[in-house]
C-alpha cells in the first residue's frame, strides 16, 4: 500500500511518517511492515529472515482460540450423542421395570435423548461456522503480511541499488 508506494520512490522520511501514524496500533501487517523498515539497510537475504520471522511472530495471535473453537465444534455433537445414549438407556430401564404399558413413562428419556441431540447440534453447527469464518480471517491476513513482506523486500533491494538506502556494513 501507502508505505511501499512511499519506498519505491525513496521517501523514506514518508514512510516514516505513515508508520508513526500506527504506532499505537497493534495490527500485524502493520508490526511485519514496522520489522521490514527497521531491516531496510540489511541485504536481502536479512530482510527475508526479519520479515519471516516478524510473520511468525503474528501468526499465533491471529490463530489465538481457533483450536479451542474446532475441538468444540467436533466434541458437541458427540456429547449430544453421549445425552441421546443415556436417555435411551433410562427409557429401555422404564421398559425393563415398567413394560411398555405406559408411554409417559418412557418419555422421560425419550425427551433427554432427543434434547442431547439438539443441544449437541445448536453448538456445534454455529460454532463450525464461526471457525471457517475465522481462519478464512487469519489465513487472509497472513496472506497479505506475506504479500506485504514481498513488496516491501522487492522495493528495499531496489532502492538500495539506486542508492537511497544504504546497505550496513
Amino acid at each position: 500500500g501507502e508505505v511501499t508506494n512511499l519506498a519505491a520512490v525513496g521517501d523514506w522520511d514518508g514512510v516514516d511518517r505513515v508508520m508513526a501514524t500506527h504506532k499505537n496500533h497493534n495490527w500485524p501487517v502493520v508490526n511485519v511492515l514496522r520489522d521490514g523498515i527497521k531491516a531496510r539497510r540489511e541485504d536481502r537475504e536479512t530482510q527475508e529472515n526479519v520479515l519471516q520471522e516478524s510473520i511468525l511472530r503474528e501468526i499465533p495471535c491471529l490463530e489465538k482460540g481457533l483450536s479451542v473453537m474446532a475441538a468444540l465444534g467436533a466434541i458437541s455433537p458427540l456429547l449430544g450423542l453421549l445425552g441421546t445414549v443415556t436417555g435411551m438407556i433410562r427409557t429401555f430401564n422404564v421398559i425393563t421395570v415398567y413394560g411398555t404399558g405406559d408411554p409417559k413413562l418412557m418419555s422421560g428419556g425419550i425427551s433427554e435423548a432427543l434434547i442431547a441431540t439438539k443441544w449437541g447440534l445448536c453448538i456445534a453447527v454455529p460454532t463450525m461456522l464461526i471457525h471457517v469464518f475465522l481462519s478464512r480471517r487469519a489465513q487472509a491476513v497472513v496472506s497479505d503480511m506475506e504479500e506485504k513482506a514481498v513488496g516491501l523486500t522487492n522495493v528495499v533491494q531496489k532502492e538500495q541499488r539506486r542508492g537511497t538506502v544504504a546497505v550496513s556494513a
